[in-house]
């Protein structure tokens, strides 16, 4: 992806005017629109990323008048990415609709149709939320991601414990057998297979695993592979 200080391209349709909307994201700094005539949908983000944004009382009168449907599969067609945004007060506080008749549109659109659905307050939410999808969408999240929860205020008896629960295939209960028998994270790392097999729970597949991680060189070009599955070990028997 390009430098994530660069500019960020909204389209929008020239309809989305009396929303507010577009001059809201004028404002923004970074944020460079155009205004078109949109054949589909209300925001072009990115690469086959459209938003569609209707207000609660819209979103309503197009599941009434069946224009919900026909439109979510020719944006589903056109785009590989379809967000629906719908903007404002309760789905279910003064319409018309029946609160079934919401859940079944709703469910179309996420289960049937596979489009993303987000909420918003009013005009200026939607704004900063079509900015920032539109800044992740052509920029990413601009920042490396860490997956592993941190845990704060820990004693260290439990920061080697939870260490040692991340081992493949190790969970709490083994992980209190294997430091029943390697009390230090040091032991545990020495421990040669047979070692760690002696160890009840520990078989010869778990043992080679965590034998192997604790010798695997770290490669910053390999950190998001796809780990070890558990399922690969989880059938392990001594």
């Amino acid at each position: 992806m390009p430098s994530g200080d660069g500019p960020i391209i909204i389209r929008v349709d020239h309809r989305e005017r009396a929303s507010g909307i577009p001059q809201l994201l004028a404002a923004m700094p970074r944020v460079e629109i155009t205004i078109e005539s949109l054949p589909l949908g209300d925001y072009l983000l990115g690469t086959g990323l459209v938003v569609e944004r209707k207000t609660v009382a819209d979103f309503a009168q197009s599941i009434l008048d069946k224009r919900l449907f026909a439109q979510a599969e020719a944006l589903g067609e056109a785009f590989h990415k379809v967000v629906y945004l719908v903007e404002g007060a309760s789905l279910y506080e003064g319409g018309r609709l029946h609160p079934n008749a919401l859940r079944g549109a709703l469910s179309y659109l996420g289960v049937l149709q596979g489009h993303t659905l987000l909420r918003t307050d009013d005009p200026e939410d939607s704004a900063a939320l079509i900015a920032t999808m539109s800044r992740h969408a052509q920029y990413g999240l601009g920042y490396r991601l860490s997956l592993h929860p941190k845990r704060k205020g820990l004693s260290p008896e439990l920061q080697v414990r939870y260490m040692v629960e991340d081992l493949p295939g190790i969970g709490m209960e083994l992980a209190e057998a294997l430091l029943s028998r390697f009390p230090t994270l040091l032991d545990l790392a020495q421990a040669d297979i047979a070692e760690l097999m002696a160890v009840p729970g520990i078989g010869r597949k778990r043992a080679t695993a965590i034998h192997a991680l604790f010798r695997h060189p770290y490669s910053s070009s390999q950190d998001d592979a796809d780990p070890v599955s558990r399922s690969d070990i989880e059938e392990d028997v001594p």
